[in-house]
């Protein structure tokens, strides 16, 4: 597997004045890193901070690989956004012929070094269609394959299987796990029976801060409220566990202060 470390230290990134992401110590090291956490929690914010859009008000955070050199953003990674775009108005063949011509000199590339992906993604019945005729999905599978056929040493990813059928999100595990081999990853996800499959390490957040951090098992069991010893709880019911425990403790500052 390819291993990386993702280390943060004294880190606090706000939007205006307002708090988003306030961590004062992590490391870890996986091949496939899982971000959790409810909407708002700091997901998207540290995917942003770690690809140099957001700025730290304080402290860092950095991508090691195995050989312990630092991962650029515009070197060694590769970004599927959660709500990637494709040009509205040329097909999507076109579009990855620019986007070849741009990357590797070579508007080619995506039919021959690039075409496990193409074919693997599903793009050929897409080719012929304009940007704005794609679904999310199918958006999603065209910036999916580009970042591949960028060869990053790490591929992040925000909600990668928002939108795909349950046929396409197959194909997709099946396709990290491959290419974990060559590449790690960093996904942010609601999905936790997937989350659970493909990952060997996860970071809950909570409000901006982690929540937990480790395996699998060890979140499982951070957030077990079943207390039957010896049990273990899927990753789904973990953090439902751990979303009643939030709510709950919202409701009872919400009493406080009424």
């Amino acid at each position: 597997m390819s291993l990386v470390s993702l280390s943060a230290t004294n880190l606090s990134v706000r939007y205006s004045e307002l708090p988003a992401l306030e961590i004062k110590q992590l490391s870890l090291k996986g091949s496939v890193i899982a971000l959790l956490g409810h909407n708002g929690a700091g997901k998207s914010t540290l995917i942003k901070t770690l690809l140099g859009l957001l700025e730290p008000a304080t402290g860092k955070i950095s991508i090691t690989n195995e050989r312990g050199e630092l991962l650029r953003a515009d070197q060694h990674m590769a970004f599927c956004p959660e709500n990637g775009a494709v040009f509205a108005d040329i097909k999507v063949e076109r579009y990855l012929e620019l986007w070849c011509r741009i990357k590797h000199n070579n508007g080619s590339y995506y039919r021959k070094e690039g075409s496990r992906y193409v074919e693997r993604l599903g793009l050929p019945e897409l080719l012929l269609k304009k940007g704005r005729e794609l679904s999310k999905g199918q958006r999603r599978r065209v910036q999916t394959a580009l970042g591949f056929m960028s060869d990053p040493e790490i591929f992040l990813f925000d909600e990668p299987f928002d939108g795909l059928d349950v046929q396409r999100t197959n194909d997709l595990m099946e396709i990290v796990e491959e290419e974990k081999t060559q590449r790690a990853f960093l996904i942010s996800s609601h999905r936790m029976d997937v989350i659970e499959r493909i990952s060997d390490v996860v970071i809950v957040l909570q409000h901006g801060r982690i929540a937990c951090a480790g395996s699998v098992p060890h979140v499982c069991q951070t957030f077990d409220d079943k207390e039957i010893p010896g049990s273990q709880i899927s990753l789904t019911d973990a953090m439902r566990a751990h979303l009643r425990k939030i709510r709950l403790e919202e409701g009872l500052k919400d009493g406080v202060r009424s």
